[in-house]
């Protein structure tokens, strides 16, 4: 019983483990998306800024920069000095950042960059545009005949303040041949001659169009995503524990039934083939036992001994004393003919004060001796009784079983004439068939 029990705790604490394994593997998978998730967030929201930063451009150098060189006047690098001017698209874009961040209370950020820039703060500032910007290069072409296909480049970097953020650098093309041409004249010019020079950047760079000329780099701080992501992640982890621990409840409930049917069946086949006063096998278990023996005699050639005991001067006690008593006596001797067979043997009773012992591979001089044993045995056996001293004697035939024995009943019916002629002999002896 302590076996089995062990097992089945066993067997739990497989199930219990194999449930966590599967939670932390699920942990870490919603984690990992959860971290996926951030990350193509920030990139949407980075594609979004630029696309809405490029179209304000486009639309400024389109509708309101066009109007005012109709007019007259146009855009300028020094605007704020002449009067009826305004900024160049690369400075209205560099102002749009500003403001775009202010009034977003930074959600995002974004600037113009380049390596080409035409005011220093719009240099290759940090070790991010000076890793990304290469990396655009890498797209450019020496003769573009039509837009290139730019391919964004971006990582998550931990900030000073201990944050995470994704920073996102953007191509930032020759989308007009007026851009073009004004950038090409501004790179002829001596202030920018000399900040090449200083920078160690070849002079007289010629722009086509399409070419890389600048680039947006968007910052988009994780804080708040992660906030959401970590709230998502939390809830997953509920799901998940409330999945388990219901699991676990199921699945105890489950083994809790299972065992019970299991039991009950168990003790449904029990009674079947067993006696209820002295759980000695019954009759019906006998005849199943004594049909294995037969089959295993024939088809192995392996002899089997079958003792029939039927008690003597029983009937007397269950008068004299009651049934009670009677039965006490019959569990006695059931215990005594236990005590003198080996496990492989079967002992059984078959109703009332008759018995039956299944040597299993003894031949009948052998088993004739273990029946004397038992046969003393019974007679020895004494039950205590309000004062009296309660037994029984027994009468015991023995039959072989062969590989000659043309049936299970020829069996039987040789040990009970065998058995008959032991009572007929004087009671409480074994006769041998």
């Amino acid at each position: 019983m302590n076996y089995i029990l062990e097992r089945r705790l066993k067997t739990l604490g497989w199930l219990t483990l194999g449930l966590a394994l599967a939670g932390a593997l699920a942990f870490v998978m919603i984690r990992d998306t959860a971290g996926y998730f951030v990350e193509r967030q920030a990139v949407a929201v980075a594609e979004m800024v630029v696309t809405l930063s490029k179209t304000a451009r486009s639309v400024y150098s389109q509708e309101v920069v066009k109007k005012l060189q109709k007019d007259g006047t146009g855009s300028n690098v020094d605007f704020e000095h002449m009067p009826g001017y305004i900024p160049i698209p690369a400075q209205f874009l560099k102002l749009l950042g500003q403001a775009s961040t202010k009034n977003t209370s930074h959600l995002f950020q974004y600037r113009p960059v380049s390596k080409w820039n035409l005011e220093p703060t719009q240099g290759l500032t940090d070790d991010f545009l000076r890793w990304a910007w290469p990396q655009l290069e890498s797209q450019d072409q020496a003769q573009p005949d039509k837009p290139i296909d730019w391919k964004p480049v971006w990582r998550i970097e931990t900030q000073a303040d201990g944050t995470k953020a994704l920073r996102y650098l953007a191509a930032d093309p020759a989308s007009s041949q007026l851009c073009v041409d004004c950038h090409n004249s501004y790179e002829r010019t001596e202030a920018v001659v000399a900040r090449r020079q200083a920078d160690q950047i070849p002079t007289g760079k010629e722009w086509q169009m399409n070419q890389l000329m600048g680039a947006l780099s968007v910052t988009v701080p994780l804080e708040r995503i992660e906030t959401m992501a970590a709230e998502q992640i939390r809830r997953a982890v509920l799901w998940i524990v409330g999945i388990l621990l219901s699991s676990l409840v199921a699945i105890g409930v489950a083994w809790s039934w299972s065992a019970a049917q299991r039991r009950k069946v168990a003790h449904l086949s029990w009674q079947a083939t067993h006696d209820a006063l002295t759980e000695l096998t019954n009759r019906r278990g006998f005849e199943r036992s004594l049909n294995r023996f037969w089959v295993s005699a024939t088809e192995e050639d392996k002899p089997h001994t079958l003792a029939m005991i039927d008690l003597d001067n029983f009937k007397p006690i269950n008068d004299t004393y009651g049934h009670h008593a009677g039965d006490e006596v019959l569990k006695l001797v059931a215990k005594t003919i236990k005590s003198h067979v080996r496990a492989s043997d079967v002992v059984a009773r078959l109703g009332g004060d008759e018995f039956a012992v299944l040597f299993h591979g003894c031949p009948t001089d052998r088993a004739l001796g273990i029946a004397e044993t038992i046969c003393q045995a019974i007679q020895d056996a004494k039950l205590d009784w309000d004062g009296h001293k309660l037994g029984v004697g027994a009468s015991i035939g023995l039959a072989v079983i062969t590989g000659k024995t043309e049936s299970v009943r020829d069996v039987v019916e040789t040990a009970d004439a065998a058995c008959y002629t032991a009572k007929k002999a004087g009671k409480n002896r074994v006769f041998g068939g």
